[in-house]
């Protein structure tokens, strides 16, 4: 059994070559069957953007809390990010290469002024939390969860380590802060629609040690149609022939975190995506979505039943069990001393 200990780094800038470009997408096609989650050097993203993103980022936090409240997700309004936006439709030209498919494969997923989501990120560290004075050495910033869309992009804006991804054999590798890069990890949507060729990696973040300060991150979450369908993409038998090697070769697929993304569950790959962002953010949902956030309140009481049902019914089994086992040593000392 093999799995991945590191997370690849990829150089952008071999993509725009037609002389490099072979080599690129090989990488990348290793990356997507092997990890489903890398780093890009070399974007293209200026600097100068970057560095004011993330002063701006930080400022934000210092803000009063009325003019924070102002501005949370559920109060929020849509807004383009352009720089983002280009980077993540040219990688997704490149993922459809890697996997053999022609490099538009994936265009009819997304909108002609598509929408986007980019978040900016506090993680306290223990001391600012209240945890280190309970004697914690560890806590969980964000749980271990897949990303909804097709792919979605880090920019870990401070030193600390802290974000974790899961390898097939259930190991947390470390995906530490490395200058010049964006974090890019697989969702769902992307599994559903490769047939699992492209997996969506779990991942979690730890939060920062005491006294070091808080991580700040800023993650950018690709869009996609509402009114995509879950149609499966045309890929290449050989290419999904060589994915199932690679699972094979792991020894199977461990995993901490339930694939939602399934076609029976939902009718439209948009719709998947909005139902997923209102389990995870439930005031965004009781302001915008209070419909849909009842059914998944339902769906979520239906399916704790059904585990607690699940649960009695092997409780009962293992009590009958024993109690069986219990007559049958019973029975044995008794003959056995009969016998005698």
């Amino acid at each position: 059994m093999s799995s991945f200990t590191e997370i690849p780094i990829l150089d952008l800038s071999l993509a725009r070559s037609p002389d490099t470009k072979p080599q690129f997408l090989e990488s990348l096609r290793h990356a997507l069957l092997e990890v489903g989650f890398l780093y890009i050097k070399n974007t293209g993203i200026e600097d100068e953007l970057v560095k004011d993103v993330v002063e701006q980022g930080k400022a934000f936090f210092g803000l009063p809390e009325e003019a924070k409240l102002e501005i949370e997700m559920k109060n929020g309004t849509s807004d383009s990010q352009d720089w983002m936006g280009d980077i993540s439709m040219f990688f997704m030209s490149l993922v459809a290469e890697a996997i053999g498919l022609p490099p538009n494969a994936f265009s009819c997923f997304f909108d002609a002024s598509q929408q986007h989501k980019l978040k900016i990120v506090k993680y306290p560290d223990l001391a600012e939390l209240g945890a280190a004075a309970e004697g914690k050495t560890e806590a969980q910033g964000v749980g271990p969860h897949k990303d909804s869309m097709l792919t979605s992009y880090l920019l870990q804006a401070t030193s600390h380590r802290g974000l974790q991804v899961q390898n097939t054999a259930g190991r947390w590798i470390d995906c530490p802060p490395i200058d010049g890069t964006l974090v890019v990890a697989m969702g769902q949507g992307l599994e559903a629609l490769t047939q699992g060729v492209c997996a969506s990696t779990t991942h979690r973040v730890l939060s920062p040690a005491p006294g070091t300060g808080a991580r700040f991150s800023i993650p950018f979450f690709q869009g996609v149609s509402y009114d995509a369908t879950f149609e499966s993409m045309e890929v290449p038998e050989e290419v999904k022939a060589l994915k199932a090697s690679v699972v094979e070769r792991n020894g199977g697929r461990r995993d901490d975190v339930e694939f939602t993304f399934t076609k029976g569950r939902y009718r439209h790959l948009g719709e998947a995506t909005l139902m997923n962002r209102i389990k995870s953010h439930p005031d965004v949902g009781k302001k915008w979505y209070p419909d849909l956030l009842k059914q998944i309140r339902e769906q979520q009481a239906r399916e704790e039943a059904q585990r607690s049902g699940a649960s009695e019914d092997r409780a009962a089994q293992e009590s009958a069990a024993q109690s069986t086992m219990s007559k049958v040593v019973d029975a044995a000392h008794a003959a056995a001393v009969e016998a005698h």
